[in-house]
Parts: structure tokens; sequence; C-alpha cells
């Protein structure tokens, strides 16, 4: 399948029938002989012949080959495309061992200098997932990053310093300022730091922690001690400061059951469980479960299909300290809550315990 016939495949694919994206990919025919033609085509006005809603995945199934120039293939329609790209499906879930990684570099430099919008995002989450450290990018590439990281924390500065902000600048702003953790730039911390002042910045509060907790930056003690207190947020908090080897400097004070509490709280906030931050949730008791120990709540949301006090569980965590890991046990089936609620407890983490057995045992 040569490239003319890749823009008609692509424009009529169902992205619901992943087997046919799987078999356009296969079917793409690049070789060396021919690898000049695709790039001249990729990088021409031809390119626009795509359409842009059915090409991210196209790229996502490219993203995830092993053949070296399929894989080139996606990072030259990823630079050629990343203006004018509908979106981009979760490419930073993938994992990239170190050679595709390598291969990836300048596409994504090349990424985030040229786009503000989510593909950058995706880009970002990729540094961050695969190297945070930036030591597979050169120093001409990580100066890139770096300017383009002024400009983008600069523009944010600014819009932040209007009215009528919208929430979503702040989820591009923690991204941005967690990938730039170890960047070492006195002006992106400067700008950081700024931004910190303005006030309140939703969940990027976090990553301007962390920012200052590795650049050896004044935190603010205001800010910390109402992320301490926040239910919604305190296990982000945490978990990020315990993977420093921080936590007991900056959150000594901090329980191990308000660290479950969030974690159950952030369970249920995913889309396909409750979906929101409930009502009301209460602490019914603390257990322990295969040597872990695990805590039991109760909880209720108004308008949700079950009504009364659900059962939920946050666990398993260490005995012997106070971590935000567990064991993979935080869990509900939005069951009302028994008068046993320890029993019923033990039920549900063997019930989620089995389900895990199952799912590893259907893998192999």
């Amino acid at each position: 399948m040569d490239f003319s016939k890749l823009i008609e495949k692509v424009n009529v694919i169902n992205p619901d029938d992943k087997n046919s994206i799987i078999d356009i990919v296969n079917k793409i025919d690049i070789d060396e002989d021919n690898f000049d033609q695709w790039v001249d085509s990729i990088f021409s006005d031809k390119i626009n012949l795509f359409d842009m809603g059915k090409l991210p995945y196209i790229i996502d199934e490219l993203y995830k080959t092993n053949d070296k120039l399929k894989f080139m293939l996606c990072c030259m329609l990823l630079e050629s495309t990343c203006d004018k790209l509908d979106f981009i499906t979760n490419l930073e879930k993938y994992p990239l061992f170190v050679a595709k990684f390598e291969a990836l570099v300048n596409t994504l430099t090349t990424v985030y200098e040229h786009v503000d919008n989510g593909i950058a995002n995706c880009v970002s989450l990729i540094i961050i997932n695969n190297d945070p450290k930036f030591n597979y990018f050169d120093a001409e590439m990580k100066d890139r990053i770096i300017n383009a990281t002024k400009r983008k924390l600069e523009d944010i500065l600014n819009y932040l310093k209007t009215q009528n902000i919208n929430p979503l600048v702040y989820d591009d702003l923690e991204v941005i300022i967690d990938m730039s953790c170890y960047l070492n730039d006195k002006e992106i911390s400067s700008i950081i730091d700024e931004i910190d002042h303005l006030g309140k910045n939703g969940n990027a509060d976090i990553f301007i922690i962390k920012y200052k907790a590795i650049n050896n930056m004044k935190i603010s003690d205001e800010k910390l001690n109402i992320l301490k207190q926040d239910s919604e947020r305190l296990w982000l908090l945490y978990s990020i400061m315990e993977k420093l080897n921080i936590n007991n400097i900056y959150l000594n004070d901090v329980s191990q059951e308000s660290i479950a509490k969030s974690n159950m709280i952030r369970w249920l906030k995913c889309p396909t469980e409750l979906g929101d931050i409930p009502d009301k949730i209460e602490l019914l008791g603390e257990f322990t479960y295969n040597n872990t120990k695990c805590f039991a709540y109760k909880f209720s949301k108004s308008n949700f299909k079950i009504s009364g006090d659900l059962l939920g569980v946050s666990g398993g965590f260490p005995i012997d300290k106070i971590s935000s890991i567990t064991s993979g046990y935080t869990f509900s089936k939005f069951e009302n809550v028994s008068n046993d609620w320890k029993k019923q407890s033990n039920e549900l983490v063997e019930f989620i315990v089995n389900c895990w057995k199952n799912r590893t045992e259907n893998n192999k």
C-alpha cells in the first residue's frame, strides 16, 4: 500500500473496527528503497488529504509497532500533522523500549515546540513517563524544549492575569510544570514562582510543590496545608512526595486513614465508577487482609442509581509505614452497607483479588 492508497483507506475507516486498522498498517509498503518517497509525500501538501479525525487511529497503531520504518512513519506523521489533527489518542500509556524512545526524541521536541494543545500534553507525558531527566535529549534539543516551555509558561502567566479564566488551562499548566522539573532553568523557575504567587491553580499547585521541592525552592506553607486538608487531592500529593522520598519532610503529620480516604475518593471519581465526588463519605473502620491494612467506608451520592449508604474499601496499605502505595484492593460493588460491615468488606476484597487472579490467568 503506497501513500495515496493509505489516504483512501484511512479516510473510510471505522475507528471502532480495530482489525481493519491493524490490517491497514500491516499492508503499508514502506522499505529502504521507497522510504524517501514516503518522506516527500508526508511533508507535502498531500498530507492535507487525510481525514484528520481518523488519522490518529492509524498513528496509534503505528506507534505500537516494532517495525522500525513504520515507527519512523508514525514519527513523520506526528511532525507533519500535529497542528492539523483533531485529537490524539493516549500514546503516553504505551510502553517504549529505549531504542524506540531514542528514535522518537526529535519528534517529541518538534511537536512540543510547535503546538500548545492536547497533542503537546501527550508529548509531555511521554517524556515524563520515559525520560523525565532528559537523559536522551542532546543539548540542542533540550534548549528547544526549554525555550518552548518558557513561551508556554509566559503565555499561561499572562492569561492567568486576565478575567474569566477557563479552568482547563490548569490541566495544561499541570503537565508543563511536571515536565519542567528537571530542566534546570532559572527563568522557568522564576515564571513558575510568579504563577504560584497568583493564587490557587487547581491540581497544578501539587506540581508546583513538586517542582519547588526538586529545585530547592521555598514551598508555600499555606498551599501545602490547604492540600493536606483536601481529601480529593491528598493522595496525589502524598504519592508524588513519596516517590521523591520527601514525604516525611513535608507531610509527616498526614495520617494513613486520610490518605486512604483520598484514595477512595479518587477511585470513586473515575468515569466508569461513581463518576464524581460522593456527597458523604465516612470511615466505618479498618481491618487487615493478607498482611496489609484496609479501610472500609460508607458513602452516598444524591441522584445516583442506588440510594442509601454504599460500601467501599481502600487498600491494602503497608502495615509498618504510612504510604500511598496500595495492593490494588480499592473497590466498590456499590452495595448497601450491611450490619456486619467488616465481613462484607473482607468479601469485597476477596472479590477483587479473585478478579485480578482470573484476569492474570486469562492473559497467559
